[in-house]
């Protein structure tokens, strides 16, 4: 019996001195996948700024590095007119192709395409509408056990009859996002009608979880989105909840609407979208 008991105790004691042993894992970088982030805006009662269309590779999700970006491609984006505005890098901001010229207008279709290391990608979507907001404030919320207290921002719109919509929401404080997206409030960032088609909503916060301080510009994005933009907003917001740790299972790649032309197994990564934007803006005042 003795010498049983002395066999299980060597053998917890291997299998502790083990656990503190580091472990270094050899894992194959993954197939170098081009990664679309960008869409087209026509902004309600102002004029409009450059469009944008970042590209970026993805990177080995355990390198801990930046997200490699595209410097070297074709970008351009036509009308059924066959009018075609190319999108130029800017090489003070890499993986960035702009075009100053292009206003979207409704009923047209736009077709993105970028040519790149011997592949040719599309994506195609029209210009989305949305309604107004109708007013942005500030309201003081008390904390509860799922968000802390303070000073929040609420907005009111009226809500088109007879019709679907798909919503979009950007929190901008200084100009900065400030919404994370994450399966917690991945509901208040993107939205159908389903519940109130043809109302007026009052008080909608597009992220309980924010608190303001006195002085801060705050800006709501209110931005109309298709039905697959929504879809592929869902899934990712659904996905982006992760912690980053090694034990996690890595993101799976999320399908948007860019194609590979010349290799159809190889598509992009990303969403490229045409959206029409209304926003308020106001500066938060003490209470």
């Amino acid at each position: 019996m003795k010498s049983i008991q002395y066999i299980f105790f060597a053998a917890l004691t291997l299998l502790a001195s083990g656990c503190e042993r580091e472990i270094t894992l050899t894992l194959p970088n993954p197939p170098e996948q081009l990664v679309v982030e960008g869409r087209l805006e026509r902004l309600k009662g102002a004029p409009n700024g450059p469009q944008l269309i970042i590209l970026s590779t993805l990177a080995n999700y355990f390198s801990g590095t930046a997200t490699p970006r595209v410097t070297d491609a074709q970008v351009s984006i036509r009308d059924l007119n066959g009018t075609e505005y190319p999108f130029n890098h800017d090489p003070q901001k890499p993986g960035t192709y702009t075009n100053t010229s292009l206003v979207p207008e409704f009923n047209q279709h736009y077709t993105l395409t970028i040519v790149w290391r011997g592949n040719t990608y599309q994506a195609q979507e029209s210009l989305v509408r949305v309604t107004a907001i109708d007013s942005l404030y500030q309201q003081f919320e008390e904390e509860n056990t799922f968000e802390e207290g303070g000073i929040k921002v609420a907005i009111d719109f009226s809500d088109p009859a007879n019709e679907t919509n798909y919503y979009f929401w950007e929190l901008l404080e200084e100009g900065k996002n400030v919404i994370k997206a994450d399966p917690g409030n991945s509901q208040n960032i993107i939205s159908s009608d389903l519940f109130f088609n043809g109302m007026q909503v009052i008080g909608y916060f597009p992220n309980e979880e924010k608190v303001f301080e006195p002085g801060a510009e705050v800006t709501v994005r209110q931005i109309g989105v298709s039905k697959s933009h929504y879809d592929f907003l869902f899934q990712l917001f659904e996905q982006t909840g992760q912690t980053g740790q090694l034990i996690d299972v890595p993101p799976a790649a999320i399908r948007g609407n860019v194609v590979n032309l010349t290799d159809p197994r190889k598509p992009a990564l990303g969403y490229f979208g045409v959206n029409e934007v209304a926003q308020k803006t106001k500066v938060i005042q003490p209470e």
